[in-house]
């Protein structure tokens, strides 16, 4: 069982799912109580993953009989205006086209990162629990006990490989500078659960 930040809705809601292990293995720890009315939203970021992904996630519902929404861009980037940012709005401005509760997947891991980019750039924040319509119930289950789940319950999933690239700078902190992070601090991780428990922080702005 997942240590939930948030109740899951009663009403209907929507999750969002990209096919990468961490949205998967929520989805199957959703899919376990039947109770839970749900439908996906996927966003098709028209890269050649999000092809893969689109058709992974097509076969999954289908096999399951799940509701699947599919988002896809709708404008050119703006000049100066980074990959991460372009596809973040991009992304939101479809969800936003729903008016339900939306469950993102993200999870402690994203909390640590969040805080580390937002605090190189003097602001340093959390990522709420809730925002709007947004609903992150799963901020203090980490990657470990997302990767152990996974395993232990078969849990099928696409990997992006740009997940690896280091020259998106969420990736560099991923993959580059948390490690290090966590080698001065091995207990920064339980901060961060600390702080998303107890929800004292300025939540009026988000990275995610």
């Amino acid at each position: 069982m997942f240590h939930l930040v948030k109740d899951i809705p009663k009403e209907p809601f929507l999750v969002a799912v990209s096919g990468g292990q961490d949205s998967m293995v929520f989805l199957d720890y959703l899919m376990r109580y039947p109770k839970h009315q749900f439908e996906l939203l996927y966003f098709n970021h028209s890269t050649e993953h999000g092809a893969e992904a689109e058709q992974f996630l097509i076969k999954f519902c289908a096999e399951r009989n799940l509701v699947l929404h599919i988002g896809r861009i709708t404008r050119e980037r703006i000049k100066g205006e980074s990959p991460e940012e372009y596809w973040r709005k991009q992304r939101y401005s479809f969800f936003e086209s729903f008016d339900k509760k939306i469950i993102t997947c993200h999870h402690l891991n994203d909390v640590m990162e969040t805080f580390l980019f937002s605090s190189f750039n003097g602001t340093p924040k959390i990522i709420p629990s809730e925002r709007g319509q947004y609903l992150r119930p799963f901020l203090a289950v980490s990657k470990h006990e997302i990767e152990k789940w996974g395993l232990r319950n078969n849990v099928r999933f696409v990997e992006d490989p740009s997940n690896v690239s280091t020259k998106y700078a969420r990736n560099r902190i991923r993959h580059l500078i948390l490690p290090q992070v966590l080698k001065i601090n091995p207990g920064f991780g339980k901060v961060m659960k600390k702080k998303v428990l107890q929800e004292k922080f300025d939540s009026s702005k988000e990275i995610s």
